[in-house]
């Protein structure tokens, strides 16, 4: 029997784009499918389409469970998700990106052919409001099998939301709890450092995600020089969260959130420095 897959998504304010993420969920080639939804509280008519397309999905075959919440932001909204995951695997994917129609099956076939292993990434694209690629593709010469913690840990490998699957025992090992560390920054690191520090991932060199960068989204919003303080501060907290939960070198790790925090402070006031001289010699 082929294992089910367990695919978790937040959704908030997520129309127009949202039918393109569900369409890319019905129309995977791999079955079973569990996809649990989690309406962070929209505004507009995220909720509506979900019910609608639940039940043309639930036809198809595909198990779809709706959970609504005042707005809390994504981690409050994986931590709702997390308890009703059932799958063998798991995966997840912002409501405004989507997947090929092979990107299931393929990460599927993958972990199933190596089972010492518990995650699996694979290459993708991001695409403008347009629809043109910009960027993402990682180099040809990835080898399929590594350990990619400390490269998470750094952000040398983007830990977009779509490009990974994981063995769900190997996340609720690390979280007994089924509750990641809360923050307002990420999910992302929750979910894949703690299985990164305890497993190699593997590889696959084909474009199976579609990250799409919105003008509207929380990356592209132009903060002040107190809320990028702020969201620094943040994210030390997120990673500092999160150590316990890895098979590490805890003493070592910390001191890297620290130097990474100060290069994040430093660049900052760079940046600063520089665009209050610019607006300066134009006065």
């Amino acid at each position: 029997m082929k294992p089910l897959v367990s695919i978790m998504s937040p959704v908030y304010n997520a129309m127009p784009h949202l039918h393109t993420f569900l369409d890319s969920v019905e129309n995977q080639t791999y079955a079973p499918l569990e996809l649990i939804l989690v309406d962070d509280g929209s505004s507009d008519d995220s909720l509506s389409v979900l019910t609608e397309r639940a039940v043309i999905m639930e036809k198809k075959g595909i198990s779809v469970k709706i959970i609504s919440q005042n707005h809390a932001g994504q981690v409050a909204a994986v931590n709702l998700a997390l308890p009703n995951v059932h799958g063998e695997l798991l995966t997840w994917c912002d409501a405004d990106d989507y997947w090929t129609e092979d990107s299931i099956e393929k990460m599927v076939e993958c972990l199933l052919a190596h089972p010492d292993v518990n995650m699996v990434r694979s290459n993708g694209l991001i695409k403008d409001e347009t629809e043109n690629p910009i960027r993402y593709r990682e180099k040809e010469n990835q080898p399929f099998l590594s350990n990619i913690f400390d490269d998470l840990f750094h952000e040398r490998i983007l830990e977009l939301a779509g490009r990974f699957m994981v063995r769900t025992e190997a996340l609720f090992s690390c979280y007994p709890n089924r509750q990641i560390p809360a923050s307002t920054v990420d999910q992302n690191p929750q979910l894949l450092l703690p299985i990164a520090s305890r497993s190699k991932c593997a590889y696959l060199n084909e474009e199976l995600h579609v990250y799409c960068r919105r003008s509207s989204g929380h990356s592209s919003t132009k903060r002040s020089f107190t809320e990028t303080m702020k969201r620094i501060e943040d994210i030390k907290q997120l990673y500092l969260s999160i150590l316990p939960y890895c098979e590490c070198d805890q003493e070592y790790y910390r001191k890297e959130v620290e130097n990474m925090i100060a290069a994040f402070k430093k660049t900052l006031m760079q940046t600063t420095a520089m665009m209050a001289r610019k607006r300066t010699s134009i006065e």
